[in-house]
């Protein structure tokens, strides 16, 4: 991992791989931490928002009463369930990776560039929908036609 961005870019190499982190970071990490939120905090428990009791300081001696004390009320619950669902759903007109609604590039090349990244995502989508098919909780947070194109909130 990048610890510091550097002055400058050295070689072809250098830059891809600084574009390939700023354009992972931006889509796919991105959807694999944010558009699992709602799934796996939408029970409190799992995820308390605030405790209202600190932590206890020995074992063995907290009980159901102890924790359903220090879990939070339904408001403070509530506010964190809508807060998670918000930024868990897709825009309304969501593009994803390879979706380019505008011609910003017309060279042949890019073009070509363009269709091989799309079979790609493609093939990759296939794959992790196969995989799914056998799993009893799928895993779809980086099939890329579930990656937006870029961070929205």
């Amino acid at each position: 991992m990048f610890t510091e961005f550097p002055a400058f870019l050295k070689t072809r190499e250098q830059l891809v791989e600084y574009l390939t982190v700023v354009i992972f970071t931006a889509s796919a990490q991105h959807a694999a931490v944010n558009f699992g939120q709602y799934d796996w905090f939408a029970w409190v428990p799992n995820s308390p928002s605030t405790m209202r009791k600190p932590p206890p300081t020995q074992k063995g001696q907290v009980d159901m009463k102890y924790i359903m004390e220090s879990l939070p009320d339904r408001g403070r619950s509530c506010w964190h369930l809508g807060a998670v669902w918000a930024l868990s759903r897709f825009q309304e007109e969501e593009l994803f990776l390879g979706m380019y609604p505008y011609m910003y590039f017309t060279e042949q090349p890019v073009i070509e560039a363009t269709k091989t990244f799309r079979k790609k995502l493609f093939e990759v989508t296939n794959i992790i929908r196969s995989r799914n098919e056998t799993l009893k909780v799928p895993y779809w947070y980086l099939s890329p036609d579930r990656i937006p194109n870029s961070v929205a909130i």
